[in-house]
């Protein structure tokens, strides 16, 4: 009898600060308040924001990204990544085409502008990991 054990590559999470994360869509106001008041409730940011490790542009979470400015965070749990990355897919929210990554980073980094609200959907596989984290400790110097 032969078993078979796969096991994906971990992800990294890391403590990035804010500044670092670079916005890449725009966001519903009212939804990123709702948002903040729930995080503020449940007392932990549970919830990592996966990002392009070196550029900082986020993939997806950019409400959470608002939400930590009204939350007056210093830092966040962020999932390293990049878009070469074999478990990350970027479509396009409302066709599902493929969406052109390369077209996001020069978007973001160059125009310096950011792309409609619900333009693309990362999907990552294996799902994300969540964190349980003080958002006492995300206010303060790590």
């Amino acid at each position: 009898m032969t078993i078979e054990i796969r096991t994906e590559p971990a992800y990294c999470v890391a403590l990035k600060p804010v500044s670092f994360l670079r916005a890449s869509e725009i966001v519903d106001e009212g939804d990123v308040c709702r948002l903040a008041v729930a995080i503020r409730n449940a007392g932990d940011w549970t919830t990592p924001i996966p990002i392009e490790k070196e550029s900082g542009i986020v993939m997806d979470g950019n409400h959470r990204l608002r939400a930590a400015a009204v939350l007056e965070l210093r830092y966040l749990p962020c999932v390293l990544l990049d878009y070469r990355d074999p478990r990350v897919s970027v479509t396009h929210w409302q066709t599902g085409e493929p969406f052109c990554v390369r077209h996001i980073c020069k978007r973001i980094l160059q125009d310096k502008l950011l792309f409609p609200y619900k333009t693309t959907r990362h999907s990552f596989a294996p799902r994300l990991p969540c964190t349980e984290i003080p958002l006492s400790l995300l206010r303060g110097a790590v």
